[in-house]
């Protein structure tokens, strides 16, 4: 991935996660029924244990009529994070079948056939960008929500030019009480 894939990766999610409202204050059911209400389809999440699965954290199984977010059991803070991953797949429009027939989808929709789903995607590549672009959203997310540090790091690493946009971006997400990179010289 280039420099300028880079960027315009983080454009991407930064516009993405800053398009859907956050409750005040967080909560990530009542986030999860909004984004329900907004797409016009429920959301259902649903914990699932290691038992049930072979998926490192969580996994989207989209059917006709709804989706499914399933997550390991884990901290507060993993569990949301993962949960939001999951949508940033949703508000990403990404979509795969290669998991349908996996334990953990298995363990989520155990009444449906594979046949009848229409996507599955799993949080376990996170190389491809597909993964990243969910990754960034849900730290973005969490981030706004303020209950994770900013998701983007380092910008001092790239070459002037970008770590200036990069940072002018990250501070649109800043408030007043937080300070974003361009602000700690």
């Amino acid at each position: 991935m280039t420099t300028s894939d880079h960027r315009d990766l983080a454009v991407r999610c930064q516009e993405l996660a800053a398009a859907l409202p956050l409750p005040s204050p967080w909560d990530l059911d009542t986030f999860i029924a909004e984004l329900s209400e907004a797409r016009g389809r429920p959301i259902e999440l649903r914990r699932v244990s290691t038992a049930e699965s072979d998926n490192p954290c969580g996994a989207l199984v989209s059917l006709e009529d709804r989706d499914v977010i399933g997550y390991m059991p884990s901290t507060p803070l993993h569990e949301e994070h993962i949960v939001l991953h999951e949508v940033g797949h949703l508000v990403c429009g990404h979509s795969d079948t290669k998991l349908a027939d996996s334990p953990m989808v298995a363990a989520l929709v155990p009444d449906l056939p594979p046949e009848l789903i229409q996507s599955v995607l799993g949080r376990s590549a996170f190389d491809a960008t597909a993964e990243r672009e969910a990754e960034l959203v849900a730290s973005l997310y969490l981030y706004r929500a303020g209950r994770a540090p900013a998701p983007i790091r380092g910008v001092r690493k790239l070459d002037a030019r970008t770590g200036r946009t990069l940072r002018e971006i990250q501070a649109t997400f800043d408030s007043t009480r937080r300070r974003g990179p361009e602000k700690r010289r």
